[in-house]
């Protein structure tokens, strides 16, 4: 008995292994960048994201070649903490976290519903048709955006993309300073450059 036990224990963590190396085949590489940039009645800004946390990342570069039917990446969580965003000056932060609502609702996050290859791949470039819920401030919203993917280099992968919204459709009121004599437009735009190194 005792034998068919550590059997079966064997056989679970072996396979348990098994697919948590194949769901973590890649890492995200430090160079990796994301930023929000905006406007307000004086100037452009510009807020960097000091952390980005990727889990769930699954990606098979197999299904880049020209027969393939399935998408090379099935699975992806995206999450950024507001209090990382950093616009280079302490009170344009102060006012971002508080429209951001950071006390109640501390992360931006991404979760990918699908993406797929538009049109053919060349192995080295393609570009993905990607959709997720993106939430801010609490706020859930279904978007949709094109991600262009290339090869930098044997087992790395660079993604870049950008996506452009507007922050009262999450309930976000554009921060405000100088009693309101300076304002930030509703529009912003996220951009990324992602690299992944296979592990």
């Amino acid at each position: 008995m005792k034998s068919l036990l550590a059997s079966i224990f064997l056989f679970l963590f072996t396979f348990s292994g098994n697919v948590l190396a194949q769901s973590t085949g890649y890492s995200l590489l430090e160079k990796s960048t994301m930023q929000v940039d905006g406007t307000s009645t004086i100037h452009d800004w510009t807020a960097d994201a000091e952390e980005i946390d990727i889990t769930n990342f699954n990606f098979d570069a197999a299904a880049l070649s020209s027969d393939a039917e399935n998408s090379p990446v099935t699975s992806l969580s995206l999450r950024v903490p507001v209090e990382k965003l950093e616009s280079g000056k302490g009170r344009m932060n102060g006012k971002m976290y508080d429209a951001l609502k950071k006390d109640d609702h501390p992360n931006i996050t991404f979760e990918l519903s699908s993406a797929e290859l538009n049109g053919s791949s060349s192995g080295s470039t393609f570009t993905l048709n990607t959709s997720g819920t993106l939430t801010i401030a609490g706020v859930s919203k279904e978007i949709n955006f094109p991600v262009e993917g290339s090869v930098v280099e044997d087992g790395t992968y660079k993604f870049t993309g950008s996506y452009e919204l507007n922050m009262e459709d999450y309930d976000v009121d554009p921060p405000s300073a100088m009693f309101g004599t300076i304002k930030s437009g509703e529009m912003v735009t996220i951009s990324f450059e992602l690299f992944f190194s296979q592990q």
